[in-house]
């Protein structure tokens, strides 16, 4: 399935190729679930590549992402070690930008969490895509370089995330 997305991601983009609005980023995700006053954190670092659509003149702009991550932070409930393996997001945004370089996003997202957990040395490894829905705010800090924060919501779990993108 990964492979498909990263073919049908490339066929749209390569077109594209010779323009500027091309952005590349990276940051930290918190993934976060709770069921029965039993929760799990977890910690994700991730980088990306986007590219922003925006027709000029107008303040809004479409940008489908995709982003790759892996885990830096672990949890455990009832003694079993949990741990991201791999996380993937394909996202959709859509984007308001306000003359202040402060912009506000909404996005529809299909993401996969590999996750890997283990007790007394037995482990075993599941991933599952999801659908989601997220939205964020960010700021231009000058014309290359984005900070920006985000809340998405897969079934349940809570993703946090703060990066930055470079546009090149």
């Amino acid at each position: 399935m990964l492979k498909k997305s990263l073919i049908a991601l490339s066929v749209l983009v390569l077109p594209l190729t010779a323009s500027a609005d091309w952005l590349a980023g990276a940051g930290y995700a918190n993934l976060s679930d709770s069921e029965d006053g039993d929760s799990i954190s977890l910690g994700v670092v991730y980088g990306s590549i986007a590219y922003d659509f925006a027709k000029e003149g107008s303040k809004f702009s479409f940008m489908p992402e995709l982003r790759l991550g892996t885990g830096v932070s672990d949890d455990k409930l009832y003694g079993v070690k949990i741990d991201v393996k791999r996380f993937t997001a394909l996202s959709v945004r859509a984007q308001y930008n306000y003359d202040n370089g402060v912009y506000l996003y909404a996005m529809p997202s299909y993401a996969n969490l590999d996750i890997k957990t283990s007790y007394d040395g037995v482990s075993k490894s599941d991933d599952d895509w999801e659908f989601g829905f997220g939205g964020g705010v960010g700021k231009k800090i000058n014309d290359n370089i984005n900070i920006e924060a985000s809340y998405e919501s897969y079934d349940g779990t809570d993703v946090l995330t703060v990066g930055f993108k470079y546009a090149f």
